[in-house]
């Protein structure tokens, strides 16, 4: 995948969080801090190394959260999984 689909794979990520009007204003704030970190590993200029630690972490723990409540949310997730495995993040 390369930085242009993960940058708008983080795009449709914040399009669905602000769509997301049920979710608990702590798993709001947690999902925003991390769509900000997904964001900074998304624009980072070509070359440039990125602390990414716990990051995959972190995705995971939300997708887990979001499965049953918001699917298309968490799927998306996913493939931001996916997207900073192929990164090597």
């Amino acid at each position: 995948m390369s930085d242009s689909k993960l940058q708008a794979v983080v795009r449709e990520i914040q399009a669905q969080l602000a769509g997301a009007k049920d979710l608990h204003p702590e798993t709001r704030r947690s999902l925003e801090a991390l769509v900000h970190d997904l964001e900074v590993v998304a624009t980072r200029p070509p070359g440039e190394a990125v602390e990414a630690e716990g990051l995959q972490d972190r995705l995971a723990d939300a997708i887990r959260r979001l499965e049953a409540s918001h699917p298309v949310l968490s799927t998306t997730l996913g493939n931001v999984v996916d997207a900073l495995a192929f990164f090597g993040l």
